[in-house]
């Protein structure tokens, strides 16, 4: 320990001495550029003026003895003129600091150091009316040159610091080194070595103690803080005063596309240059609600950004992204919904409305009073039909209506359902055969009952006569699957992806004809996802449709 003293203090001796030297140097060096900066000002000053008037400018330039270089520049950056160089030999010089920044600010200075000549050139340039630049410049002694012309002078004067500095640190570490060695550390309250270092010992062992449970703290408020941020579905991001990232969960990340370890420290919006992030900041920024949508690809994310204040001043924000992309859809599925349950209705409506007014007002004759009569029982009952589907559309959105599911014996609900409309096939001169096998699911059976109700009438209703329904029930593993083809018209490459839409009809004129709502497979398919199910549809127009239901395993 006495050795480690020792030479403490004699480097610190030694380097307070040098750096003591060194500023005294640096300091002249520095009064010494200012000096050359004010002599090349002044030289550019006369030069521009004498340019300016002179009827053969670069005469003018020759003329003139000055021990510095004189360089004359377009404004284009090249150069029309140089006092030691061939102009037409020189690269353009619209980049050089001093010249860009008179260009731009109508002086510029700048200094450039030589290692090869351990010199450094000064550099002073003026903007002259007609838009040019004059440069001045110099080369004089650097500071490492001035060291290495006074090198002896200062050898000498590191070598009596060295002398004094060596037994100045010899008498100090015997002095000091017997009771510091005697300290323990570990017990600071312990030791009794000077009585000046009881008050520095107590505030050891009290910081030793604070910061420990201070480490602690602030690690189990990380490890809470990580928890909940990492189980969060919404994307959450930190940033400081700067907008840099303090900290990003894993499902912002995500969101994206970057690691999260890897842009800890970088600028927010090295993430994601959107406008909608820029304009969520900005918001901040002044204090309003920091909203704003952002879409990625085919989501749609909600950008909330609030900012952190501390004694009045922003410490940072705070940024939550949460994805909207299913509220977004479900709203626009609301609406169109809503625009077509309004044109359904009125149309089954608007035949009744006539029918009953020419009833009323006795214009129809008496043989076509039964007639139309007729015709509003159809209406009516199409309607009725129309609203049982979207009652059973709501009830299948809203899950929390709907039963508990129980274990359904599916082989007999098919079987039910295709002995039912045995008679509808016969009228539509289609066959219908089932081909069942036992299977138990876990379902609810009158929306179990409705898929096959709406697959079957529909294989019967876009049929042609002397055609074929076949449902089939199997079970593949620990998957059931139901399957219902037919030999009907089939559907369009056109219509195929649009078919379970709500009121989609590929075939509208069969459908008026027939009665259909344009409900049946939308129902088909929310049933089936109601029970964890798919739906895959093939068709071929002119050939017929097969549409198969895949059951999950019974949990």
């Amino acid at each position: 320990m006495r050795q480690r003293i020792f030479w403490n203090i004699f480097l610190a001796s030694v380097i307070a001495a040098v750096l003591l030297g060194g500023a005294v140097l640096v300091t002249q060096y520095d009064v010494f550029e200012e000096r050359i900066f004010s002599e090349l000002e002044s030289e550019c000053g006369y030069v521009s003026a004498g340019i300016l008037q002179a009827a053969d400018e670069t005469s003018y330039l020759d003329s003139l003895s000055s021990k510095n270089r004189i360089t004359l520049i377009n404004p284009d950056g090249s150069v029309a003129y140089d006092s030691e160089e061939d102009e037409t030999t020189l690269d353009n010089h619209a980049t050089r600091p001093e010249v860009a920044q008179a260009l731009v600010a109508g002086t510029g200075q700048s200094s450039r150091y030589s290692e090869t000549q351990l010199t450094r050139n000064f550099y002073y340039a003026v903007r002259i009316s007609d838009g040019r630049v004059l440069r001045v410049s110099t080369a004089q002694k650097s500071l490492l040159g001035m060291v290495g012309v006074m090198l002896p002078t200062i050898l000498l004067g590191i070598l009596a610091i060295l002398i004094i500095s060596v037994f100045f640190s010899r008498y100090a570490a015997k002095r000091i080194v017997a009771p510091i060695n005697a300290l323990d550390l570990e017990k600071p309250l312990g030791n009794a070595a000077y009585d000046e270092l009881a008050p520095l010992l107590t505030n050891m062992e009290h910081q030793r103690r604070e910061i420990a449970a201070r480490i602690g703290a602030l690690c189990e408020k990380q490890r809470e803080f990580t928890a909940v941020t990492e189980h969060m579905r919404e994307g959450l991001i930190l940033l400081d005063s700067s907008e840099r990232m303090l900290a990003i969960n894993s499902s912002a990340a995500h969101t994206f596309g970057a690691d999260a370890s890897a842009v800890i420290g970088a600028h927010v919006l090295m993430l994601n240059r959107s406008y909608a992030l820029q304009q969520a900041l900005e918001r901040a920024k002044t204090g309003g609600a920091g909203e704003s949508t952002l879409i990625k690809g085919a989501k749609t994310y909600q950008v909330l950004a609030s900012t952190v204040e501390d004694k009045g001043i922003s410490a940072g924000t705070v940024i939550l992204i949460l994805d909207v992309s299913d509220k977004v859809a479900a709203e626009q599925m609301r609406r169109e919904f809503s625009a077509n349950v309004s044109h359904e209705l009125k149309t089954p409506l608007t035949s009744i409305l006539g029918y009953a007014e020419i009833m009323r007002d006795g214009v129809a004759r008496i043989e076509d009073t039964k007639r139309f009569a007729a015709k509003i029982y159809d209406e009516a009952s199409q309607l009725m039909s129309l609203i049982d589907d979207i009652i059973r559309l709501s009830q299948l959105d809203e899950k929390s209506s709907l039963p508990e599911k129980t274990t359904v014996d599916l082989k007999a609900i098919v079987e039910e359902v295709c002995q039912r409309l045995q008679p509808q096939a016969q009228r539509a001169e289609v066959t219908l055969t089932c081909e069942c096998e036992s299977a138990q699911i876990l379902g609810i059976p009158k929306i179990l009952e409705e898929i096959a109700q709406n697959l079957i009438d529909n294989a019967i209703k876009y049929n042609r006569k002397g055609g074929s329904v076949h449902l089939s029930l199997k079970k593949q593993g620990e998957q059931v699957i139901l399957r219902v083809a037919d030999t009907g018209i089939g559907i369009s490459d056109e219509d195929r992806p649009r078919v379970f839409e709500r009121f989609y009809r590929a075939d509208r004129s069969r459908s008026k004809q027939i009665g259909g709502t344009g409900l049946g497979l939308s129902i088909v398919k929310h049933s089936a996802e109601t029970h964890g199910a798919s739906v895959h549809l093939e068709s071929q127009l002119g050939v017929g449709t097969t549409i198969t239901v895949t059951f999950p395993p019974e949990e």
